[in-house]
Parts: C-alpha cells; structure tokens; sequence
C-alpha cells in the first residue's frame, strides 16, 4: 500500500492539553511537544501497535493497594492495639508495617503509574512489558518476603536479606529507566526530568540502606535511626520528587495552573534534594557522628522548598471554585493541603527549642500527616485521572473512589492528633489508632475494587 502524505501541515498543542486528552491505552501514541511542527511531503506514520497487558497499571494500583490492606494495615492495627504479635514484637511490626506501605503500597502504585507518565510526557513508545511487570513486582515482593523475615525473624528471618536485595534490584532497575528515558527538551530550558530522575537515585538509595538495616538487625529489630532513615529516604527523596515531577504536568493541565519559571523549578529542585541529603548526613549512622544542626536544617529547607513549591504554583486555588466537577479539581488541591501542614509542622518542630526530644509515637504521628494526610489521598485523587485518561475514559464505580479518598482525609487526624501531642497515647488514644487503622483499610479496599473494575474495563475493549 503507498503511503498517504500530507502536505503543510502546521500544528501547536500545548503539552499538558494534550496529556489531559490521552485516554486509552488503546491509543498509545505519544503526545505532541509545544512547539511548532511544520512537515512537508512527510508520510503519515502509521499509530505503533498497543502495548502488551495494557491494563497493567490498573492492577498494579490494586495490588499495590491490597498489600497495604491485608498485610501493612493489619501489622500497624495490631501495633497500635499491643495485641497478639503487635504486643509481643512491636518494634519488628512497626518496622514491618512502615516498609510494606513504602515499598509494598506506595512503590509499587507510584513506579506502574511512572511508566505510563514518562512515555506520555516524553513521547516515547511504551515500554515492555517485562519492565512494567517485573520491576513493581520485585519491589513488592521484596517488601513481603522482608517484612515476613522481620516480624518471624525465629523461623524464617533468613528471608529478610534476600528481600531486601529483590527491592533493591527493583529500584534499581527503576533508575535506570528514568535515566535512560530520553526527555524531548534540555533540561535547562525544562527541569521537570530531574524531578524523576532524582527520585530514581533516592529509591536506590533508600533500598540500600534497608539493606544494610537488615544485616545489622538484632531478633529482626533495627535500630530507630536506622529505620527513621530508611522512611524519610523514601518519603523526602523518591515520593515528592515523583509528585512535583508529575504536577509540573498534570497539574498544569487539570487544574488550570501555571507551572513555576524554569529558575523557580530549579531552586525547588536544589533545596528538597539539598535539604534531604542534610538530613542524612546529620542521622549519626552506623559510625557517623550525629548532627543536629544539619538534620533540623534539612528539616527546615525541605519545608520551604515545599511551601515554595505550592505558593509558586497556586496548588491551593482551585479550592476557591468550589466542590464542582471534575471532581479532582477539589480533590487535588484538598490532599495537598496536607502537604502544607506537614512542611508547618516540620518546620515547626525543627525550630522548636527541644523539638527534637520526641518519643516514637510523635515521630511516626509527624510521618503520617505526609503519608496519610498528603501522600494516600493525593494518589487516590489522582487516581480519577490517570484510570479515566490510561484506561477506559472513565472511572467505573468513581463515587467509591472519591469516598475512599475522603475516608483516608478523614483518617489522617485521627491517626495523627491522638500520639502527636504524648509521649504515648492512652486506651483512647490507641482506640483510635485502631479506628483509622480500620478506615484506612475500607479506603484502600474501595481503591483496590475500583482499579480492578478499571483492569476488566480495559480488557473488554481490547477483546473487542
């Protein structure tokens, strides 16, 4: 057959229009840059074939969150209550409950949803199906079969270091490909790709040193330094620069926003990863000397670079508008909102004569207003683009959806106010550290069922 041409042709789409209007892995075809195209006599090329499993994302977003239901969920309820083996080893489930909602939930959800982003963003043809399947699922395995070694260190402890290897293969793998994924502009001119190239370094980074936290583990218990370490790697390093690199983009295009200056990119970039990296270097690891300064002004920088970052690109406006559709709209900017108290309070305590003086339970109690308050939601929220625009072009089942979201928004100062302000929380308290425990649960439930509604979706169209 001779191919077709057209001639003149002259197009200007906006970048982040055209992501909003990617629907279906059906059409996979990459989305147009914002510059001009001008083609003469070029021949229409031909759309390339649909990816291999393209619900995949779909149902590693279920998987991701059904680990967290039946695994994650169930060690920090049993922590929370000091029942059964939450009692009796309550360092190793706590320890055990942090790495599956990192590594077991949020990893796995965040690196299926990465895949699916750079290629659309950067206009690259799909990858295969051997890195959108094996690297979530060595990060998550290795996550269970970890923590299973943590908390049974007795009878199967030996499996905590193959664990963590299997995790750290898997970030690694996925740095790789953020680093090999060619970007269409110089990062000068556009900073976004060092959002996600940065976080690739962090996984690895964070992965490593849970490594080494499980060869210097005594009964399957870590030192707390050790452990803290391990979490705001994740949380700081790989999490928010995943986030920022994705809102520069969809943000842009959902929400209506404009993005910060290019320089002000840059400056966010500068301070978190700066201001993380600080805080590192002042934990006292292994034979480290620990420094305070440096840790509370990584606190302190990582704080301003986040409230930099949401001043600079007005994530809190569209609450102005209202409860109205797209439902993300409010959503969004309502999940970041706990972003905002998180880098306060951050900041707060670093800046706080005797800050630093607190117990377990406060410090895991400033950790969830991130994960709980900001991080769960914002993903859920999220979540009522990414299923509609990878998937079918709509949400099935999006009033649970949007209810789980909610339920964990309503979780997080229930989890958070009953062991921020106590050395320990009392029988109250720990009731309702159960109770969002348990609501936590129906949420990421909701989220599971409807993901998995999306991945039957998906499959239909393509059978057809």
């Amino acid at each position: 057959m001779n191919p077709r041409f057209d001639r003149d042709v002259t197009e200007v789409t906006p970048l982040a229009d055209d992501l909003a209007d990617t629907n279906c892995p059906m059409n996979p075809s990459p989305p147009r840059i914002d510059v001009p195209l001008i083609v003469r006599d070029a021949p229409r090329v031909q759309t390339p074939a649909a990816p291999r499993a393209p619900w995949m994302f779909a149902g590693w977003m279920a998987a991701g969150a059904t680990v967290a239901v039946v695994a994650g969920l169930v060690l920090g309820i049993l922590a929370s209550l000091e029942a059964g083996v939450g009692g009796e080893r309550w360092t190793q489930v706590v320890e055990a409950h942090g790495r599956l909602q990192l590594f077991g939930f949020a990893a796995v959800f965040i690196t299926a949803l990465a895949f699916e982003f750079l290629i659309r963003l950067y206009q690259r043809r799909p990858f295969p199906l051997w890195i959108r399947a094996g690297i979530p699922a060595a990060i998550g395995l290795g996550a269970l079969v970890q923590s299973a070694g943590q908390v049974y260190d007795a009878s199967v402890g030996v499996l905590a270091i193959p664990g963590a290897l299997l995790v750290l293969a898997g970030s690694v793998a996925f740095a790789v490909v953020t680093w090999r994924t060619a970007v269409p502009r110089r990062v000068q001119a556009d900073p976004q790709p060092l959002f996600f190239r940065a976080a690739g370094v962090w996984l690895v980074a964070a992965a490593a040193l849970s490594l080494w936290t499980a060869t210097q583990a005594e009964a399957g218990a870590v030192l707390p330094v050790d452990s803290h370490a391990v979490v705001e790697l994740f949380l700081r390093g790989f999490v928010m620069n995943v986030i920022i690199a994705v809102a520069l983009r969809a943000f842009a295009g959902h929400l209506d926003l404009t993005p910060p200056s290019a320089r002000r990119q840059i400056v966010v970039f500068g301070l978190m990863n700066a201001a993380t990296a600080a805080w590192l270097a002042g934990q006292g690891l292994g034979a480290l000397p620990e420094i305070g300064l440096a840790s509370r002004a990584g606190d302190v920088g990582f704080a301003i670079a986040l409230l930099l970052f949401t001043v600079w690109f007005g994530i809190l406006r569209p609450l102005r508008d209202g409860f109205r559709e797209p439902r993300y709209r409010w959503l969004v900017p309502l999940a970041w909102s706990g972003a905002v108290a998180y880098a306060l309070l951050l900041a707060g305590v670093a800046l706080w004569p005797g800050g630093y003086d607190l117990s377990l339970y406060q410090q895991g109690a400033i950790r969830h207003v991130f994960m709980l308050g900001f991080m769960a939601p914002l993903m859920l929220a999220m979540a009522h683009v990414v299923l509609a625009r990878f998937g079918t072009g709509r949400v099935p089942a999006e009033n649970a959806l949007t209810a789980a979201c909610l339920l964990l928004l309503v979780s997080a100062p229930l989890r958070v106010l009953p062991a921020l302000f106590v050395n320990a929380p009392g029988s109250l308290g720990q009731s309702l550290l159960g109770f969002a425990g348990f609501a936590t649960m129906a949420a990421l439930a909701l989220a599971a069922f409807v993901c998995l509604r999306t991945v039957a979706g998906i499959r239909r169209m393509a059978a057809r």
